[in-house]
């Protein structure tokens, strides 16, 4: 096996284990941003299989047409709806879905049909089979449309992201980062279009793009993972915020300082409903809340926004978890909630309550 071949090959085998990661979080919890981003992913692992199998054993009308479908007209739009879903919202990421439907249909009838302007290669990379730009509407000008304007709304988002939460959450200005230099990578190595740089180099940015975009997908949806063992702090279910824009950047505030203080957090707009692209029945979302607070450390419920944490707090108590309440100075505590909890926290800032919960955490001095 050549070394063009291998790099083929773990880029192919990189791609797959990505997409089934994806399907694998799609089943526990569906959401239209990882759907999305399962299926760009899958896109792009069955063109580079088409790819390594090109390389190896020659390429066939039909590999070269997988390919270059899935791999330079589809796969970076796909993708992109992906975070039109998780950066912008739930009709933004709708209509970007619509457009992207009809250009997989006329683009699979483009290049399914269009004949190939000289012969495929024996091995190696397949260049330009396909008649040129200069000779009007085809499939390189698909590609050109649907890679161009892919990368463009990737790489947009990702800056979005990255000024929108760079003061809330670290983690997903990191996750940004590493999709933008992941889509850069493709688009300066040639990864849409195929046309750059030798085999070697292309089948390379192949694998920095993947690879990159991977960790950037898991970056953005990892929790940090504590365990209360032996007095550690352990993890906090944050009731109490709702997914409104007019109060999302205070509650990442205090996710934030919980998080740098070494907590676990959970909270059910960001981690079930990703604030709000992401529909529960209202029995489904209390089910998957409830099953949260059975592995909590202690429920925090904060008030900024209303009492309506009463019933997952009530139910803290019943299953013998404790429960804080927190309620910025000059609002009152409920007294069911006063009765629940205890501790009461009222507040000026994120910095407060995360100081008393980490208090009520910490082991006990010796």
């Amino acid at each position: 096996m050549t070394t063009d071949s291998v790099l083929a090959l773990v880029a192919a085998i990189a791609a797959t284990a990505f997409t089934l990661d994806l399907v694998w979080d799609h089943r526990k919890n569906p959401r239209p941003h990882v759907a999305a981003y399962a299926t760009g992913m899958a896109m792009f692992a069955a063109a580079t299989w088409a790819l390594w199998a090109g390389i190896s054993y020659g390429w066939t009308g039909l590999g070269y047409r997988v390919f270059f479908l899935l791999g330079a007209v589809l796969n970076i739009p796909v993708l992109a709806v992906g975070s039109m879903f998780l950066v912008v919202g739930k009709k933004s990421g709708n209509a970007l879905t619509i457009f992207t439907g009809a250009l997989g249909a006329i683009s699979t009838t483009l290049v399914s049909t269009v004949p190939f302007a000289r012969d495929l290669p024996a091995s190696g990379l397949a260049e330009d089979i396909f008649p040129p730009l200069t000779e009007g509407f085809g499939p390189r000008l698909l590609a050109a449309i649907g890679s161009g304007l892919g990368a463009t709304i990737l790489i947009v988002l990702a800056l979005v992201s990255v000024i929108r939460f760079w003061r809330r959450d670290r983690r997903i200005v990191l996750g940004s980062t590493l999709i933008l230099l992941g889509t850069l990578a493709g688009a300066t190595g040639g990864t849409l279009l195929g046309v750059l740089g030798e085999t070697a180099a292309f089948e390379v940015s192949l694998l920095a793009t993947v690879t990159l975009i991977w960790l950037g997908y898991r970056a953005t949806r990892a929790r940090r993972r504590t365990r209360k063992k032996n007095g550690e702090t352990g993890k906090v279910v944050l009731v109490g915020p709702t997914s409104s824009e007019k109060h999302r950047a205070s509650t990442l505030r205090l996710i934030g300082k919980l998080e740098a203080a070494g907590l676990e957090v959970m909270c059910p707009p960001r981690d079930l409903e990703d604030w709000g692209t992401v529909g529960f029945s209202p029995g489904e979302t209390m089910l998957k809340i409830f099953r949260e607070v059975e592995e909590a450390s202690v429920v925090l419920a904060d008030l900024a926004e209303g009492d309506a944490a009463q019933v997952v707090a009530g139910y803290a108590r019943a299953v013998r978890v404790p429960v804080v309440v927190a309620a910025p100075e000059g609002t009152r505590i409920p007294r069911e909630l006063r009765a629940i909890a205890i501790d009461e926290v009222y507040y000026v800032d994120a910095d407060e309550v995360a100081a008393r919960v980490s208090r009520f955490l910490a082991p006990p001095e010796l």
